[in-house]
């Protein structure tokens, strides 16, 4: 068992590559061009996203000015409703507190009505036992 334990713990030694010098110099110079690349386009893109940081708080600064503006206008259609709503009543009032004129009494009307059509009738049978 001892040699086993051994044996398994020397396994990875062996496997193991190393390099020369120029050859570990050479891998380092190629990680620097890929980090370099990488980095540019980092740079590209913090530049870009700067970009529209800036246009994005002047848009904000627009709809903040506008949601000013909205707030105002709801603050002045509110008062607008609540004086129609007063000017309403105060119509309605006055609609009461007007009287109809004389002539303008449904029993009158009711009346004329009435007359019309029984006064006719009344003479007209009295033209007819007259004539018989």
């Amino acid at each position: 068992m001892k040699y086993i334990w051994i044996l398994l713990l020397s396994i990875p030694l062996f496997g193991q590559q190393t390099f020369t010098q120029e050859e570990a110099l050479e891998m380092i110079k190629q990680r620097d061009a890929q980090w370099e690349g990488k980095i540019e386009k980092a740079d590209s893109l913090i530049s870009s996203q700067k970009v529209l940081i800036t246009d994005y708080e002047d848009l904000m600064k627009k709809l903040e000015d506008q949601a000013n503006t909205d707030s105002l206008l709801i603050v002045a259609k509110d008062k607008q409703i609540v004086s129609i709503k007063a000017q309403n009543d105060a119509n309605v009032k006055l609609a009461g507190l007007a009287k109809p004129s004389w002539y303008e009494n449904k029993w009158l009307y009711f009346t004329y009505g009435v007359a019309s059509v029984t006064i006719p009738t009344y003479f007209g049978i009295k033209i007819v036992d007259i004539a018989n």
